[in-house]
């Protein structure tokens, strides 16, 4: 768990939002404070949990906010999971 992984999908999806919010300006105003309060706390609720060592709550947050960005999944700047070292080198070493 890193703390600069959560950043980068809560930036992703407050990105999206910003841009979903100006799509629908004014009316969508309601739902993107909102999303964006939704998001703003499961970041600060990660980053809490992370700089706690509770990682298992981490690991939830963090797949809650995933969950948000995946509304945009195929959208290019679509921020992708960072491969541990250790399961890269378990995934180097079975196919030498």
């Amino acid at each position: 768990m890193d703390l600069q992984w959560g950043v980068e999908v809560y930036q992703f999806v407050r990105d999206r939002q910003d841009e979903l919010r100006d799509e629908r300006h004014p009316e969508g105003h309601d739902d993107y404070v909102r999303a964006w309060r939704d998001a703003h706390d499961l970041h600060q609720c990660y980053a809490d949990a992370v700089s706690g060592g509770d990682f298992d709550e981490a690991r939830r947050l963090l797949a809650e906010l995933t969950d948000m960005a995946d509304l945009w999944s195929g959208h290019p700047e679509y921020p992708v999971r960072p491969v541990s070292a250790a399961a890269a080198h378990a995934r180097a070493s079975k196919n030498p």
